[in-house]
């Protein structure tokens, strides 16, 4: 090398090993944070995020997030990540859900909560011991930091937590590795929308296509479609249009540290932008019949079809329960003691059928919508009745199937049309009657 020629490979050399020595302080640094936070020296609290559904309108349900005092410019996920890095991921996060645990109480009871879990850390003996209690009302959130390895424990830690009530949601959809296998393989109760596929829905028609298919397919597993981090109105009312029932994010509410309600403004846009687009004007409520609900307390047998092995409540014998749907000419949904649906015991003319669960949707959901979705079941379930739950998967009507293809004949009588969408009009751009079936 010639005198008077710059030596940029030594500095360039001396730049990278200034890079490493800063990013080794930064690791060592938040595993300090982490001991301390695990150790009560650092403190944390919990935030409250509003979870809405659209077509109420109002909050059904809150997220709860964990913040930590620390410097701004580190995040939750980053203390995450690193716990789990140096093999404390289980203690940590067993420790924010105790809090979480605690804090519930401040959640109005119609409410569900979400807390988040890292899908394999759910067999650590630290996280049963937390999840061990009463989980209906608690939707656990699976994060997507990591790689799903072992998909047959985490069913059977899934398993383990819906016989104590639970429910179950998958995060990010569209991105990561929540893709369509996996939720078919998890079947969650609640799939949420990755925020990249809901920033800027409103003037992308394609992340607003792939949404709707989204809701469609995650319909079909009878689970619900949730959108986060929807944060301008825009964005709110292109996916009320596209029809997600349930939503998140910051023009919902930002976390806070009481739970919100919804504000009375944008409930009452709500109310008025549905009736001015013709959202959900065949909410399937109009056409809902009351239910009652029987708890079976023996375990099922293996053969799910045979009606004399559920056992009502207070030991009554299965055929004493068609006796009282005879009487009362009253469904009735048996359900097992975490709340699935096991069987529908539905009255009619020749008697009382027996039939095995094969269907659920909410009260709120568009009637062309689950007729398409009814119709699309085997063959040997298609006509069966559509039980109605609430988002904490509790029943609160049944819908029998006559109902709808009654309602979409008479629409069609009037001389009303399907809107491309989810309302109901006639030829004039009018709501259309609805008669009784």
């Amino acid at each position: 090398m010639g005198k008077g020629r710059p030596r940029f490979g030594v500095i360039d050399g001396l730049d990278t090993i200034r890079n490493i020595e800063d990013t080794r302080q930064d690791v060592l640094k938040m595993r300090e944070y982490v001991r301390e936070i695990l150790t009560g020296e650092r403190s944390f609290s919990m935030r409250f995020q509003s979870i809405a559904n659209v077509f109420g309108p109002r909050v059904v349900g809150y997220e709860m997030l964990t913040r930590f005092d620390l410097p701004t410019n580190i995040g939750p996920d980053q203390i995450f990540l690193e716990a789990d890095a140096i093999g404390l991921g289980a203690e940590l996060e067993a420790l924010i859900l105790a809090r979480a645990f605690k804090e519930r109480r401040r959640v109005p009871r119609d409410c569900f909560v979400t807390v988040n879990v890292s899908p394999h850390l759910l067999g650590q003996p630290i996280l049963r011991s937390v999840f061990d209690r009463d989980l209906s009302g608690v939707v656990v959130e699976l994060t997507e930091h990591v790689r799903i390895v072992d998909i047959d424990a985490l069913r059977d830690s899934l398993t383990w937590l819906r016989a104590r009530g639970a429910l179950i949601a998958m995060d990010d959809a569209g991105s990561g590795y929540a893709g369509l296998q996996m939720i078919t393989q998890v079947r969650p109760d609640i799939v949420k929308l990755d925020r990249e596929l809901v920033s800027g829905i409103d003037t992308d028609e394609v992340k607003a296509l792939i949404c709707a298919s989204f809701g469609d397919f995650v319909g079909r597993l009878n689970g619900w479609l949730l959108a986060e981090g929807v944060e301008t109105q825009a964005e709110l009312a292109r996916v009320v249009q596209i029809g997600v029932p349930l939503v998140q994010g910051w023009v919902i509410g930002r976390p806070t540290l009481q739970p919100e309600p919804l504000r009375a403004d944008l409930a009452e846009w709500l109310r008025s932008y549905g009736e001015s687009r013709q959202i959900r004007l065949d909410c399937l409520t109009i056409l809902m019949d009351p239910v009652l609900i029987e708890t079976e307390t023996s375990q099922p047998t293996s053969d799910e079809s045979t009606p004399d092995v559920a056992i009502r409540s207070g030991e009554t014998p299965a055929d004493a329960l068609v006796a009282d749907a005879a009487m009362a000419n009253t469904a009735i949904c048996v359900v097992s003691p975490n709340r699935d649906i096991r069987r529908v015991l539905l009255p009619d003319s020749s008697g009382v059928r027996v039939l095995a669960m094969s269907m659920v949707a909410h009260p709120e959901e568009g009637i062309r919508e689950v007729a398409v979705r009814a119709i699309n079941r085997p063959i040997e379930t298609r006509f069966d009745p559509i039980v109605c739950v609430n988002e904490n998967r509790e029943p609160v009507g049944i819908i029998r199937m006559e109902r709808i293809i009654n309602f979409l004949a008479d629409v069609f009588a009037d001389g009303g049309s399907i809107v491309e969408g989810v309302g109901l009009v006639d030829g004039v751009g009018n709501a259309c009657s609805i008669k009784d079936s």
